[in-house]
């Protein structure tokens, strides 16, 4: 029996006396100068090894090795691409009578990474490898025997397959490391610093613990990421699994602070669904900002299309500027990415704030330009209430002054394009459906607007609402793929009771009826002073069954009258207003002003034709109007002047557009009242003294008398 044992224990003492001699009589340092050579060769790069590389017996067998560095050529940031102060390897020697190749724990310390890219665009990793050598004098092969010595150099090379072997490794920890990423080039430079990290026992299909941390100088930014999971590396990378995922971060800059980041996973495998949430608090500017997502994840082994299910994020905002104070906002979708196509596509997209809701759904396609579709629906949106719940804040003095100095400032500096530039960078297209709108206190409803943005070309190809109790369509074009913008606008308005309108957006009705507005204009250039000068087009207006209120034409027409006559005038309870049945007129646009030959309004009293220009840079008007009287305009005390008919009476409006000014330019007025009279007294001397009359100087003499009369 002890003959036996001694037999079986032959072999394993075999293996330790060589163990103990390669240990003994072995010293790893002599491989240096080799190893060395060889990294050099394959690299281009020179290898130090400062260290000592030693054997280890405590508490397992395995080699430990000092401050080693690959070089960097000269003129980079660093000396060294790669660096580490010291290195331990573990090893287990009893699994290897098993087939198995069990790695100990590995321990890298101190080690840093640079990769620098200089302004040429040179980097240290460039040329990095081993140098290629050309002989001229090299021997042509035949293609034959070279793919016979291929095959046959296959044949002999070592195999790199573990076969039956069973690889496992007890754990890595990286301490105390650092990267440098600088690009001198885009004018950048990142800095990562006490990088750790920890990977407790791993084997293919076991699962591990891995933790990690680092901090980020980023410039401007700086960031710090911890994080831990359980993750299970299969045979194959399909197979792989993560648990108990928990990454917590945080960021800070001049303006923003987040320190608390948190991102988790309850559990990841291919085909089939994670839950992850995502929670972030911290200031942004002034502004104290939470934010909580839930989703759900699928990514399916065939890694072509990634899902997104049930994606719900609360964002709240607290702070100055911003409604009440106090805003959350609420975003939902579902969402599927086809990896192969580089296309998006959101569904029931879901968006909610300031009592305002979105529903629609949108895709993007990735393409050099993105490709983005929309279509958006909200049952409503009061822009008013938007505005409500801003804060009001009256100006200190201070501020005033400031202001003042501002705008002074700003009329003095020198007028530019604004930057467009952006939309030559976009490829956006879409629909936004309200059922209810209100802007300025004005009232719309079922209002559509479909539009588009594709390199550098904004259009309105649709809009369209119905609005006080009429309609308004509306197309528009802006071109901003030169430096000067270019844009054309139509709009008609149809049916629209104006009273209502003006009374709602102005808060009185200049005029009332049912309205017709077209407007046709062009222009280039959006700078402040020239985006009024340079409009051109024509505007034309059609009102039917209203009035003109703030002037009662003629009730001006008596008074003024009545007062050249010498008569007393009354006060009178009459409205401010002139009916008409219908009043048109057409403007046309250029320079800053529109100018009119046609206003045109009918009345059973009146006739009025009207010219003019208003300058709408300074919103101004200068017409006359000019009213016939067709009716019997009763006077104080009922009666009729009736010896106003048939004479046309100019009135002049001047004066700004909100508050224009009405005068009446009697002296015309008397000349035509003369000259009427003097025809009638023509006709009645013709009637009494016959054919004498008709002798020339009788009749310029009686001419004369009679103009004396009204002169």
């Amino acid at each position: 029996m002890k003959k036996i044992a001694l037999l079986i224990s032959i072999p394993f003492i075999a293996v330790i006396v060589a163990f103990l001699v390669l240990v003994l009589l072995v010293n790893p340092n002599d491989f240096k100068p080799l190893i060395k050579e060889q990294v050099e060769a394959q690299t281009g790069r020179q290898l130090t090894i400062d260290g000592d590389i030693e054997w280890r017996f405590f508490p397992t067998i395995g080699f430990s090795i000092g401050e080693v560095a690959l070089s960097n050529p000269d003129g980079f940031a660093t000396p060294d691409l790669v660096k580490f102060n010291n290195a331990v390897l573990d090893l287990n020697v009893r699994p290897l009578f098993q087939h198995e190749i069990n790695i100990g724990l590995v321990t890298l310390d101190g080690a840093s990474f640079t990769l620098h890219t200089l302004r040429n665009g040179v980097s240290n990793l460039d040329n990095i490898g081993p140098e290629k050598v050309t002989d001229d004098t090299a021997e042509v092969i035949p293609t034959e025997t070279a793919a016979e010595e291929t095959v046959s150099a296959e044949n002999t090379k070592p195999s790199t397959q573990l076969n039956d072997w069973k690889v496992t490794l007890e754990g890595i920890a990286l301490t105390n490391a650092e990267v440098l990423i600088q690009d001198d080039k885009a004018g950048t430079k990142m800095y990562f610093s006490d990088m750790n990290l920890s990977l407790s026992q791993f084997s293919p299909g076991e699962w591990a613990k891995l933790s990690f941390n680092l901090k980020g100088d980023l410039g401007q930014q700086k960031v710090a990421l911890d994080g831990k999971t359980d993750l299970n590396i299969a045979a194959t990378l399909d197979a792989a699994s993560l648990k108990q995922t928990e990454f917590t971060a945080s960021y800070s800059d001049a303006s923003n602070k987040f320190k608390d980041i948190t991102f988790t996973i309850d559990q990841f495998s291919f085909d089939e669904w994670a839950n992850i949430r995502l929670k972030a608090a911290g200031k942004a500017n002034a502004l104290q900002v939470s934010s909580n997502s839930t989703f759900a994840l699928y990514v399916p082994k065939a890694l072509d299309v990634v899902q997104v299910k049930d994606f719900s994020s609360t964002n709240n905002v607290k702070g100055k500027g911003i409604p009440n104070e106090d805003v959350t906002a609420v975003i939902g979708f579902n969402s599927s990415f086809d990896l192969n196509k580089s296309y998006l596509k959101i569904e029931k997209l879901a968006l909610s704030a300031v009592d305002t809701d979105f529903n629609g759904k949108m895709s993007v396609q990735l393409n050099d330009i993105p490709k983005v579709r929309f279509e958006l629906q909200s049952p409503n949106v009061d822009v008013d209430a938007l505005l409500a719940t801003l804060p009001q804040s009256e100006p200190t003095a201070t501020e005033k002054t400031t202001n003042s100095n501002k705008k002074v400032s700003a009329s003095k500096a020198k007028e530019v394009e604004p930057d467009l530039s952006a939309l030559k960078t976009l490829d956006v297209a879409g629909s936004i459906v309200i059922d209810k709108f209100k802007a300025s206190n004005a009232k719309m409803q079922n209002v559509t607007s479909v539009f588009s943005v594709n390199r550098g070309v904004l259009k309105l190809t649709k809009f369209h609402s119905s609005l006080y109790s009429g309609g308004i369509d509306m197309t528009a074009m802006l071109d901003a793929r030169n430096s000067t913008p270019t844009y054309t606008f139509k709009q008609s308005i149809k049916g629209v009771q104006v009273a209502p309108l003006l009374t709602d957006v102005m808060g009185e009705s200049l005029v009332e009826g049912t309205g017709n507005i077209a407007l046709n204009i062009s222009g280039k250039s959006l700078k402040p002073s020239a985006l009024k000068q340079n409009i051109k087009g024509k505007a034309s207006v059609n009102f039917a069954d209203g009035a003109v209120n703030g002037v009662n034409i003629p009730l001006l027409i008596r008074t003024t009258y009545a007062k050249i006559k010498g008569e007393k005038v009354q006060g009178s309870e009459e409205a401010e207003k002139t009916d008409f049945s219908a009043l048109t007129a057409d403007f046309y646009l250029s320079k800053g002003n529109a100018t009119t030959k046609n206003i045109k309004m009918v009345s059973p009293l009146l006739r009025i034709h009207g010219e003019g220009s208003a300058d709408y840079v300074h919103e101004t008007a200068n017409m006359l109007i000019k009213t016939s009287i067709v009716g019997s305009l009763k006077g104080q005390g009922g009666k009729d002047i009736d010896d106003l008919k048939d004479v046309t009476i100019p009135i002049r409006i001047t004066g700004p557009w909100v508050k224009p000014k009405y005068k009446l330019e009697f002296d015309d007025v008397m000349q035509q009242k003369a000259k009427k009279e003097i025809d009638r007294g023509i006709e009645k001397l013709e009637e009494k003294y016959g054919d004498k009359i008709k002798d020339e100087k009788v009749k310029e003499a009686a001419n004369k008398l009679l103009k004396g009369l009204f002169n």
